[in-house]
Parts: C-alpha cells; structure tokens; sequence
C-alpha cells in the first residue's frame, strides 16, 4: 500500500454517493445520447490496405477512369443441377427471375437519371458521357458500326437470346407487342439530345462553368435513361418468352403486376416515353396493354421517385444468359447464371438489404411456380438449386453473420458470468455489483468511442484518427466483461480479507488501497499491448487495438471507483446470505513456514471483535487444495519447472512451425450451409470462380495514344499473357469475352468475325474496357486475365506475380520503342489478397515485437525485478505458440481435407490478447509475493501469496475464457437447439450465424487464458521465483565468503 493509492482509495470510500450518481447518469447519457455502434461502424478488409499498395492504386486508378459505372462488386444469381439437363419447369423459373430482374434495373436508372437532372446525385454516381473520339480495339474499321452514331442501337446487343428456341413472341390479345417504345426509338432521342448540347467532355470540378455542369448532368442522365430503356426492353421481351412457354399453366387467380405477366413493364415503359416525348402511339400501346394485362395497374403503381428503390441504388447492370451476344458464356447445359453488377464494395452494409431484397424475389419466383407446375413437375424443380452468390453476396453474409454472432457473443457473456458469479459467491449482492459495474462500464466506453469516432470523421481539426469496425465491438465486450469481472473479484476477495479486522468503511478502503497496485499495473499490461497495434499498417489492426484499450480504460475506471463505491454503500450485507466466520487455517499454514502466519495483516487496529467481522476459509481466502497445490509446487522446484516447460514444447514448436498456415479465404469465413458460400462452390464447379475474380491488368501512359497505338500496345501485352502457363482467357477491348486469343483464325468475313466486332462495340464491353473520363481516355489500357489457380490462393499470387513481371517487361520494351513512360497497375481479388497477406505480416513481425518490449516495460515498473519481468514474457510467449498449435491441430481434426488454415487475423490477435491479458495473472500474483515478501521468508512468501490467490486468480481466469469462449457460441448453439427442438422456429436455428475466424479465435484464446491462469502461474511461475530466490541468495553467500 502506497500513500498514493491510500489517498485515492480514501476519497473514493469517502464520496461513494456522488461517485455512484455520476456514473449512473453518465450511463443514461451514453445510452440515450451517444451514436450507436451500428451507425459508426465500418467494414471489409482490403478497403483498409496502406494507400501505397499496388491493389490500392489500381483501385483509384478504376475510380478515377471509370467514374460513376466501376463495378466494385457483384451479386450473382446461380441456377445449377447436379445432374440431368436443363428442363422446361428450370427455364420457366429462370425466365421469370430474370424478367422481374431486367425490371428492377430499369426502375433504378430511371430514378438515377431523375434525380440526376434534379441535381440530386454527387459527381461519382453520374457517368461521364464518352468522348467524340474513342479509342478502338483494332486499327478503325470503315464498316465497323459507331456506337457514337444517333441511329445506332446501342443496346442491340442486349435483346432477349435463344434459350433452347427463338425468342418467343404471342398473337393472343392478352400479349402485347414487345416492341412498342423500344430502346432504339428512344435512345435514339436521348443520345440526339445529348449531342446536340455536348460541350468540351470535362467533367464537372470546382473550376467548370455552370453551363458546362449542367450540361455534363444532361449526358449523364440520357445515358442512365438509355440504361432504363434497354432494361425494361429486355424484361419485356423475357416476359413475352416466358408467357408462351407457360402457355396453358396459367394460375386462375386476379392478375398482378408482376403475374402472370409482368404488366408493370409495359405500364413503366410507356410513362418513360411520355416523358421523354416519344411516339403517342407507342406510349398509348404500352400502356393499354397494361391496363390490359392488369387492370388495376394505375392505382398500384406509384411514381417512380416514389418507389421503394433505397437497398437497389448501388445496382449499376445486369447480364445473364439472355444476352444475344454474351449469353453463351453464362450458361451450361445444367446451369445459368445471372450478375449483378454493383457500385458498392463488397463489404458495404447496404449489401445486406440488396441480399435479402434479391433473396425475396427468387424465393417468390419460386413459391409462383408451385401455382403453375404439377406435382410431380414440382418433385422435379426441387433438383434446381438456386443460389445467390459473388462478392457483394458474400460481403453481405459475413456482414449478418459478424452482427448473429456478436449478439450471440453479448448474451452467452452476460450469461457465463452471471452462473460463475453465482458458483463463487453464492450472494446474490455480489453477483449484481460486478454485473451491474461492467454494464456501466459498456455503455460509456463505447459510447466515448462513438462519439470520437464520430468526430473524428466530421472535426478535422482535432486530428483524431479513429475508426470502429462491426467485429471490434465483439472484442470490446467481450475483453471488457472479462477483466471487469476480474477487476471486481479481484477487489471483493481482498475486502473479505480486510472485514475480518476492520469495521466495514476502514476494510473497504485498506481492501481499494491494496490491490489498486495489482489492478493498474494488469491493466496498463492490457492497455500498453492492445494499443500496440496502433503502430500497425493495416487499417483494421491500427485502429481496433487502441479503441479496445480506450475501452479498458473506462472499465479500469469503473472498476476502481463506482464498484468499491457500491461495496461501501451496501455494508456487510453484500455477503448475504454466506456469513463471515472466522478462518481457521493454523493447522494449514504452519506447513508453508516455520513462521506463525496467521497473525493479523494489519499492524493496527485490534482483531475481529472491533468490527464483528471474521473470514471464511473458503475458496477466496486460502483453501486446503491451494495450500497442499502450493507445497507441492515449491518443493522440488527445478523438477517442476523442467517438466512444466517441457510439457508445453511440443505444442508450441508445432504452433511455431504452422504460425504463417492461416487462409484468406473470404467465403471460407462463411459456415459451409451459407447460401451465397453454396452458391460460389456451384459456380467453381460449372464456370470456375476465377470468371468472377480475373487479375486487372491496368497500363496508364503519360501522354493520349492514337488508337492504333493503343491497339498496338494491348495487342503485345494480349500475346504475351497468352504465351505463360496457366493463363485461361485474357478479355479485352478487342476480346471482350477472351474468345479470340491470337492463334485463333478466322476469317474478315466470317460469323465469328462479326461476331468479335459486335462484342467491341457491346454496352457491356464499351462500360468495361473504355475510360469515361476523357483525361484517361485515350491513355488507358484495361486487361483482365483469367487464370486457372483459385483467386485466394497462393499459386495464384505467384501466378500474379509472373504476369506483372511480364507485363512490366513489355511496357519497358513499348517505352524504349516509343518514348513515351507507361505505368503498371494490378487489381482484383488476388491482388487484394497479395497486399492484405503482405501487409498483414509485416504488421505481425513489428506488432510482436511493440508488445513485447511495451509489456515488459511495464512489468519492470510494476515488479521492478529485470529477471523476472523477462522470465514472464517467455511464459506468455511459450503459452502463445502452445496455444496456436493445439488450436491448429483440433480445427484441422475437425475440418479434415476441407481446412486450408487457420483465419488470417488469428495468429495476431491471439499474440497481442494472451501477451497481454496473460499477464494480468502473472502480476496479480507477483505482486502478492513481493507483498508477502516484507514480512516472511522468501519460500513461505510464495507459498502463501499462491495459496491465498490461487482461488481468486482462477475464478478471473475461468471468467475471462469463458468470456472469450462465448465468441464460440454462434457455431454451437444453433446446431444444438436444432437437435433438441427440430421444429424450432427460434431464430438460432433459421438465420446463418457464424463466422469461422471469430469462432476459431474465440477457442483460442479461451484455451490460452486457461493456460496461463492454471498451468503458467500455477506451475512455471512460482517455480522460477524460488529457483532464482535460490541463485541469488547462494550468490549472496558467495559473495559475502569472499
């Protein structure tokens, strides 16, 4: 006891009333006042990369050039069989997903292009009209068809293809005709309209005239309306097909909408073409024929602003296997597939509205078939597998499981501490003060942490760099319930020692003015490792650890001022119902030393008849075991630390050996029953994922290039990929699709070669492969190689780094023929994984190496002992390989062939939590030794500081994993309530749940605390101090011989 801590620990007894009141109110204010977690909270993990990484810059680069249409992810739509061919009822169902699909894209272009010319949409969501020059494929050609020509078509390309038969068409009264107000006679409009106010094709900055601003928002609506147009052209072209393929199936019920036909298209159709002023005949068709279809359309259908559109405005295309020119590469003879491509990253939050939007209208899809097909038709339907799958699909499930799991990690915490509370105490008083403490704990320190983040994000000036992700708040918890909990045990088990000899107020505070030592140097060790991470490259590592550590901060706090207010305010009762007896331990401890330890602690004040009060001799105050456990320990020390150290060797060296073994894998994360997880192994297996995950190859030169010099260059880096091993296809500007590599003949006049041309000139190819802003236009080459490895893995970034060695080489060989400098840049799934893995290693060696130092600068403070201070860390250090190991072994026992490694982010975190958190045991510990230290033997010091905390140190250890086992409780919980009650409709058992970094994380580091609190400080710890208690005291001796 210091006269520091005596002092604090006087005021905090002194005022408890007050203390009580301000934390209480800070509460309510933190609750009712602070942003949510939710609200500030971010996610993904490559949007977090260093700035300087090549993915990064690539990922600008696609920005910059493709502003406003860069597909940042996507969803896809898998119909797949496992056997069989594609049938009749497939199609049918097919066709009606993908009608309303087409639909759904036209009703947002529509409103993006209305809001657009409203001036309501920022610069990065408007497409910047191409340039009066494009840069072609090939040298021009004069009977190429120029998309830039008013009475071109430009969605010629999209009309609905053959799937099995033409595309159908009805002459019944009930089937209007598809082409009234069709995309050619109205972008013919939009595009007539927008060249004749074309200005200089700059986009729109600070320094752009508002004649030019507006005239770049005029281009840029047209084009979306253009986009609309075509859209709702295909879903009525797919309706027409799948109205004659239904043919006599027809569902006696009243008409929707959207069933049978898909009259809202006609009805959206027609109104776009009044507004655009278009044919009256057409217009006046398109919508009789909606009223025909459904006659109550008028009143259901609202305005299109009006319209429910907010999960869809990241939706920038859709192309499926109805596309006349690209269709052939989204299908098989047992699968489709259908993509959406989106403007938002994977990881974005309105991902998860879009999935679950999207999973409403396949899953309606489906129950309408069952109003149409047969029994025995439907038997057979239920072989489809339909499936929503791709990045933004898989961004999307993480995000929910991220927010089941961190629910199911909240209330399995609350729920373990609450029970081991009870078991130990069994005094309902003491159960709720620590409960109701870390409770306050929680509210205000995320609610200090949204509040700065939120600052930091809106207050430039204050320079905070602050950000919180979704799985942050799962650690902030769960550490937070954990070493609170500790804290409060920790504090209370002193104050039972404290009220055998002092009246309650003078117990209260001895107890406070003693351990606030222990309390502060096990937090700082916490505190000091966690905020490590802030020296961390990567975004989601420097940022968590120092928000976990403010969090510690505030629970420390709390623990040290509101809980021993609440104990001094509730008296001696807080024990009830346990009464305090006196301890009756003399016939124990006289086998610790020669010494008579029982007398009374204090050197003041008379024994328990001053106060009442005596001790119990249970668990928390020194209990037979821990005196025997104690003993035994200490007797034969070297043996004991030798076999201690030896037992955990193995372990460790395998843990050693697997440590850089961990998977990037995203839909690995995802339980294997996840749909979009399902989804993408059906896409492996009838496409390979590869098509969706293709290395970006981006060439930027310094100065514009002619076309033929574009075409030069792309042609010479096209060969050369194509000339490397284990390159699939390489699409391009000339080869959209990859069809065409260089050896394949064909020729000028053939199907194939008209083909090729109608692809350059696609929509789809033109939004992909040319620049939209002009400054990039004539400047830039985009490649995307598919390569055979699985874009995750590490073949394929040795793949990546092949191709970029040799693409370098031939823009080195362009540059010394031409003069003119080109830049190289990679994007794309494997070039994200290459920098995360790189990034996120070299994070691991600097951030272990911070911690170490940090943390044992801190236990030199605390125990100022060099010897031991480093002795500790290689305990913790030892606990941490022993740890990684043994989780490796059970997860690959478990997961068989199908485990790749342990999640990426685990071998960091565990090192920086146990490093850390361990430690806490060791000073709690410790620091009762040097305690006992000042008044017995050095052998008797260990023996009685062990078994006075040995119960108390192990409940703390027990709470703290079973606090990090909860994180666990979303990958066992549902399957077990699924097994007992099978007819659950409980939550647990319907939603997706879990996700495997964290469920893996959480074992891990429950089996490290568990190690470090019952076999590190049990066995290797007190060992080593009488050992080197030994060694110095025969150094003495030798000494003073001398």
């Amino acid at each position: 006891m210091t006269k520091a801590s005596a002092r604090f620990a006087r005021r905090v007894t002194s005022n408890a009333k007050i203390i009580l009141i301000v934390w209480v109110l800070l509460a309510v204010v933190a609750k009712t006042m602070a942003p949510s977690w939710k609200s500030v909270a971010l996610d993904g993990d490559f949007d977090y990369l260093p700035s300087t990484r090549v993915s990064v810059a690539g990922g600008r680069l696609l920005d910059r050039a493709f502003k406003g249409t860069r597909s940042r992810s996507q969803m896809v739509v898998a119909l797949a069989r496992d056997s069989d061919q594609w049938t009749r009822q497939d199609r049918l169902l097919g066709l009606d997903i993908l009608r309303r699909l087409y639909h759904r894209l036209g009703e947002v272009c529509w409103m993006r292009s209305e809001e657009i010319a409203c001036g309501e949409v920022d610069e990065a969501r408007m497409i910047v009209p191409l340039p009066d020059t494009q840069p072609n494929a090939t040298p021009p050609d004069p009977n190429a068809p120029d998309v830039n020509d008013p009475g071109t078509n430009i969605g010629a390309g999209t009309q609905a293809g053959d799937d099995g038969g033409g595309v159908a068409s009805t002459n019944s009264s009930d089937a209007p005709d598809t082409s009234a107000g069709s995309a050619a006679e109205l972008n013919s409009n939009a595009l007539v309209t927008a060249s004749t106010d074309r200005v200089e094709p700059t986009s729109p900055t600070g320094q752009d005239t508002p004649e030019e601003v507006s005239a770049y928002q005029r281009q840029s609506s047209q084009r979306w309306l253009g986009v609309a147009v075509e859209a709702f052209d295909q879903a009525i072209e797919i309706d027409a097909e799948f109205y004659q393929l239904l043919d006599d199936r027809v569902p006696q019920r009243e008409p929707t909408a959207y069933e049978p036909r898909l009259a809202i298209a006609y009805w959206d159709r027609g109104l776009l073409a009044e507004a655009r002023c278009a044919d009256p005949d057409l217009i006046e068709q398109d919508l009789e024929s909606a009223s025909v279809l459904d006659p109550n359309i008028a009143e259901s259908a609202l305005p299109i602003l009006e319209r429910d559109l907010d999960a869809w405005t990241v939706l920038l295309d859709v192309y499926s296997w109805k596309e006349s020119v690209i269709g052939e590469q989204l299908k098989k003879p047992r699968s489709r597939i259908a993509v959406l491509t989106l403007a938002s990253e994977l990881a974005a939050t309105g991902n998860i509205a879009l999935l679950e939007q999207l999973q409403e209208i396949v899953d309606r899809c489906v129950e309408y078939q069952s109003e149409y097909l047969t029994a025995e038709e439907r038997g057979q339907a239920g072989d489809l597998r339909v499936k929503i799958t791709g990045s933004g699909a898989i961004g999307g499930e993480t995000l929910l499981a991220a927010r089941s799991a961190i629910t199911y990690t909240e209330w399995f915490t609350v729920g373990m501490i609450l029970i081991i509370l009870a078991v130990v105490y069994r005094a309902p008083l003491l159960v709720a003060v620590p409960l109701v403490s870390i409770a306050v704990a929680v509210m205000v320190a995320t609610a200090v942490v949204t509040v700065l983040t939120s600052l930091a994000g809106s207050v430039d000036w204050l320079g905070l760099d602050l950000k919180v992700y979704t799985t942050s708040r799962i650690f902030v918890v769960v550490i937070l319930f954990g070493a609170g909990t500790d804290y409060c045990l920790f504090l209370i088990a002193r104050l039972r020692e404290e009220a055998a000899s002092h009246v309650w107020p003078v117990a209260c505070e001895r107890a406070l003015a003693n351990v606030s030592g222990a309390l502060l140097g096990s937090a700082m060790t916490t505190i000091v490792g966690l905020g490590m991470l802030w020296f961390a490259d990567f975004g989601k590592f420097h940022h968590t650890g120092p928000i976990i550590a403010i969090c510690l901060c505030v629970g420390l706090l709390v623990c040290m001022t509101m809980t021993p207010a609440c104990l001094r305010l509730l008296g001696p009762k807080v024990f009830w119902p346990i009464p305090i007896t006196e301890e009756s331990e003399r016939a124990v401890v006289k086998l610790l030393s020669n010494r008579d330890l029982n007398r009374s602690d204090s050197t003041t004040g008379s024994p328990s008849t001053k106060s009442g009060l005596t001790t119990t001799g249970g668990l928390m105050s020194g209990s037979r075991m821990w005196n025997a456990t104690a003993i035994a320990l200490t007797r034969y020390p070297s043996w004991t630390l030798a076999a201690g150290w030896l037992l955990l060797i193995l372990p460790a060296a395998f843990g050693f050996m697997r440590e850089q073994d961990v998977t990037y894998d995203l839909s690995g994360q995802l339980h294997h029953t996840a749909g979009s997880r399902q989804g993408m192994e059906l896409l492996d297996r009838n496409f390979g994922v590869g098509e969706l995950a293709p290395i970006s190859i981006l060439a930027l030169a310094d100065d514009d290039q002619s076309d033929e010099a574009l075409a030069k260059t792309s042609d010479r880096m096209i060969r050369r990929l194509y000339q490397l091993e284990g390159v699939r296809r390489v699409r391009s500007l000339s080869d959209p699709l990859g069809d065409f590599p260089p050896e394949r003949e064909m020729g000028l006049l053939s199907k194939e070669a008209w083909r090729r041309r109608t692809l350059q000139n696609h929509r789809l190819a033109r939004l992909h492969f040319v620049a939209n802003e002009p400054t990039y236009t004539q400047r830039l080459i985009r490649l995307d190689v598919i390569v055979q490895e699985d874009p995750f893995s590490e073949a394929a970034a040795a793949k990546l780094e092949l191709v970029s060695g040799e693409m370098q080489k031939t823009l080195d060989s362009v540059e010394q023929e031409t003069k003119t400098p080109w830049t190289l840049f990679t994007t794309g799934t494997t070039a994200s994984i290459v920098d995360l893995r790189e990034v996120t290693l070299r994070d691991t060696r600097r951030i272990k190496i911070a911690v170490i130092v940090a943390v044992l600068v801190v236990l030199i403070i605390v125990i100022r002992r060099l010897a031991l201070s480093l002795y500790l860390i290689s305990t913790v250090l030892l606990s941490y390989y022993a740890t990684l190991g043994l989780t490796y072994w059970f997860f690959a026992s478990i997961d068989g062939p199908d485990f790749l490694g342990l999640d990426w982010k685990l071998p960091l975190f565990l090192f920086v939590i146990l490093v850390a958190v361990g430690q806490d045991y060791n000073v709690y510990l410790v620091t009762r030794i040097m305690e006992e230290r000042k008044r017995l033997g050095s052998l008797a010091a260990v023996r009685r500081a062990v078994a006075r905390t040995g119960g108390i140190v192990t409940a703390c250890g027990i709470v703290m994993a079973a606090t990090f086992f909860s994180m666990t409780s979303s990958a066992w919980w549902p399957p077990l309530v699924e097994a007992i009650w099978p007819s659950s409709n409980s939550i647990a058992t319907t939603e997706q749940t879990t996700l495997r970094g964290i469920t893996e994380l959480g074992f891990a580091l429950a089996l490290g605390v568990l190690i470090d609190t019952l076999y590190v400080r049990t066995v290797l710890v007190p060992s080593f101090v009488v050992l080197w208690d030994q060694y110095r005291k025969r150094r003495a001796a030798k000494r003073a011989q001398a």
